[in-house]
């Protein structure tokens, strides 16, 4: 983002937005705050398909659905920036441009609209190391965390189970692809407590058990059954 001191409040992996019944909802990789108040989502894609400039649209507009609450009026919008980020293996947009920054503009005068959304698209097989983000699609791309130059980046590679035989960018794809399984898998075994729950034949602690949730989950999900 070329900002030396951005400095990041929060940041959440496999963040689910939804819209009002029935739409679509989004599972955004990765979803931060930074502490001027702009909210990102950071998508990793190696397949092109799932970096369409269409999904860049709905995400965006999912987040700003989600950030500005009940009451509140419009012009806080303008401290509260959206910006969507695709880290894409190949170029997806085809201008063999390291880093596309896009904005909406005014078309008869070419001036910016500024209505505070931004989507980026980066480029991970542009690799000028000469760049501060060169470096860092480099060391995305690399299999081994002692080719990597970033310490913290390699650092973190070498934590990863499974050895030194798979890029950042399929990693991350990887543990987003099983935080979503797993997240599924939760959500069946709480739809099943909530099924016994209501049919009143099991303790809680039984449910808990045949489940396998806490007792404490259990407790929370008998609640909005009441």
């Amino acid at each position: 983002m070329n900002k030396d001191d951005l400095i990041v409040k929060s940041a959440k992996v496999q963040q689910v937005m939804r819209g009002s019944e029935g739409t679509h909802y989004v599972r955004l990789d990765v979803y931060a705050v930074d502490s001027e108040n702009k909210y990102y989502d950071i998508e990793v894609q190696n397949d092109s398909s799932g970096a369409s400039p269409q999904r860049a649209r709905y995400n965006s507009a999912m987040i700003d659905a989600n950030i500005l609450k009940t009451g509140e009026p419009y012009s806080l919008l303008k401290e509260r920036e959206s910006v969507v980020i695709f880290i894409t293996e190949n170029d997806v947009l085809g201008d063999d441009e390291p880093i596309y920054m896009i904005e909406r503009v005014i078309k008869k005068t070419g001036r910016r609209f500024n209505d505070g959304t931004h989507i980026v698209y980066v480029n991970s097989s542009k690799q000028n190391t000469s760049t501060a983000l060169g470096k860092l699609m480099h060391d995305f791309r690399c299999a081994k965390a002692e080719d990597m130059l970033y310490p913290l980046l390699s650092d973190r590679a070498r934590a990863f189970k499974g050895g030194d035989t798979m890029n950042v960018l399929d990693r991350m794809e990887q543990e987003a692809e099983l935080r979503g399984e797993a997240k599924g898998e939760m959500k069946a075994s709480e739809n099943i407590a909530l099924n016994l729950i209501k049919a009143g034949k099991l303790a809680l602690d039984e449910i808990a058990k045949v489940c396998s949730l806490t007792l404490q989950r259990v407790q929370e999900l008998a609640k909005t059954t009441v």
